[in-house]
């Protein structure tokens, strides 16, 4: 299925792409269908068999925490989201959405405050509930909105440039926009959370088009919190009411899911936030109260941390950044700081 805007592709079209995915596209709403008996692999769940040569022990390790409950510099209310300018274009410095401030918080790599930016309101430039953060090549920065309903773009200084996905995407206008991520050539993807839908759009930020719909099978979501997108433009979606993580291609073919409800090895409670770099996947499950991490092919590879306000402890975590040199920065939501981690292997 392709929806596409009026520079490309309208209308309906009708593909099997295997014996058991059927995609229709019809007047720009996406219809899913799955033959699971035909490839029992597509079932929800279930990992497809993965034959590596290499063998890795993964660690996280903790390094420090850094801001206070507050709402003056270095400190946070309730953050939700933490993204680096390194894993897109080399800027070392942390994009914090501090949520219960509505503001942008901007620190250097050790947790120092450089400036902020926002404020409460409808306004350009203002937010109500900042909630999800991307930073692209360009170092344009787009920040989500729960309560307004919008997604903002912003230079690397804070300067607001330009609302983006306003307006009718796919028919329907956003509803609680949470996560964000960009790919290689710019594109901007939203967990239209509101919607149970991820919702793509193009460099310029013209609609591309829309996969999911409410459900539990194989590329249907119930309240999608964030979204991340590999350099092959593969992408993994934290399907939070569901509990489990899904894999698309970079067509927005569903290729598996991972995690299931509970809190055993591999298990996910209402995971919140997903990132991904050149080997692993990041999951904040949220409900679980820890970092989990995961091979590319959804095998489970360890846990980190516990409830708690301590050291490697989290309360409520959600969002999740990915800084040079192996650092991962995990928004502590419930404890009001972010924590920074260490990768090893």
């Amino acid at each position: 299925m392709k929806i596409r805007n009026s520079e490309h592709e309208i209308g309906s079209d009708f593909e099997i792409r295997n014996s058991n995915l059927f995609r229709i596209s019809i007047f720009g709403i996406r219809i899913l269908a799955f033959l699971f008996l035909a490839n029992p692999a597509f079932a929800m769940g279930d990992v497809p068999s993965v034959t590596t040569t290499e063998v890795m022990n993964p660690t996280l390790t903790y390094v420090r925490s850094f801001g206070t409950p507050g709402s003056g510099e270095r400190q946070f209310s309730y953050p939700r989201d933490v993204k680096t300018g390194n894993q897109q274009g080399g800027l070392d410095q942390l994009f914090v959405a501090d949520t219960g401030n509505n503001r942008i918080e901007k620190l250097d790599a050790d947790g120092g405050f450089v400036s902020q930016f926002g404020g409460f309101g409808q306004g350009a430039g203002q937010f109500n509930t900042p909630d999800g953060i991307a930073v692209d090549l360009n170092y344009r920065i787009y920040v989500s909105e729960k309560d307004n309903d919008r997604v903002q773009q912003f230079d690397i200084r804070g300067n607001f440039l330009q609302s983006v996905a306003s307006g009718e995407l796919g028919m329907r206008a956003l509803l609680e926009p949470a996560g964000l991520a960009v790919d290689n050539s710019g594109g901007l993807y939203i967990a239209d959370s509101g919607n149970n839908r991820i919702v793509r759009l193009g460099y310029f930020g013209d609609f591309y088009d829309e996969i999911g719909g409410f459900g539990t099978g194989p590329g249907f979501f119930n309240h999608p919190q964030g979204v991340a997108v590999d350099r092959d433009r593969t992408f993994y979606v934290a399907d939070t009411g569901n509990s489990r993580v899904q894999k698309f291609d970079g067509d927005g073919h569903p290729l598996f899911a991972f995690g299931r409800y509970g809190s055993g090895p591999g298990d996910l409670n209402n995971p919140g936030a997903v990132a991904v770099d050149d080997k692993f996947v990041y999951v904040a499950d949220t409900g679980n109260d820890r970092l989990c991490l995961f091979g590319k092919d959804g095998k489970f590879l360890l846990a980190c941390g516990a409830r708690g306000p301590g050291d490697g402890q989290f309360n409520a975590p959600l969002g999740i950044g990915l800084g040079g040199q192996g650092r991962v920065y995990v928004a502590d939501s419930g404890n009001h700081r972010i924590v920074e981690l260490k990768l090893g292997y």
